[in-house]
């Protein structure tokens, strides 16, 4: 970009749309960062071949265990890493049974505990409503008796009322008729 045009640029207000340090298409620009003259990963302190030793050393060890287990066949190996899992998973399930146990055992002494405090609290409640429910059952009883017996003297007084008010009316006619 010229001077004029980066001067025009600066009085707009506007921005360069192509930063100085990407690489450009532009032929003209001899800052123009080129990606190849740099490369992102330098390699030139870096051996990239280890020794013929290094690697035999390295080696040494897993030819031996190779060659143990070559002059075996595997299968006792094999039984026994086995025989290890099995006891290793009879150990997990046996520790698995005891904790469950011991689980079973404390929610067992959790419902005990609750149902003798619910006894506790409640079974004295129960009995005195039971009492209640008997009392006034009794006084249902007494109540409906005492009903009973003032309906029978309110029919006797009723019946005797008229009785007197027919008697009166008689002797009011009575007397009417005499007059």
């Amino acid at each position: 970009m010229s001077n004029k045009e980066q001067k025009d640029m600066k009085k707009s207000g506007k921005h360069q749309r192509v930063h100085k340090t990407l690489p450009s298409d532009d032929f003209k620009n001899s800052d123009a960062v080129n990606p190849a003259d740099k490369p992102a990963v330098g390699t030139s302190g870096m051996g990239s071949h280890s020794s013929g030793s290094d690697m035999q050393e390295a080696r040494e060890p897993v030819q031996k265990k190779m060659q143990d287990f070559k002059g075996d066949d595997g299968t006792g190996l094999l039984m026994e890493k086995r025989k290890q899992f099995e006891e290793d998973v009879n150990a997990s399930f046996r520790s698995l049974n005891e904790n469950l146990q011991s689980i079973l055992k404390a929610q067992q002494n959790s419902r005990q505990e609750l149902k003798s405090l619910y006894c506790e609290r409640f079974g004295s409640v129960y009995h005195n409503w039971l009492v209640e429910m008997d009392r006034t059952r009794d006084q249902e009883e007494y109540f409906s008796f005492i009903t009973q017996q003032q309906m029978k003297i309110l029919q006797t007084a009723i019946e005797d009322h008229e009785t007197k008010l027919k008697n009166a009316k008689d002797m009011c006619d009575t007397f009417l008729k005499v007059w």
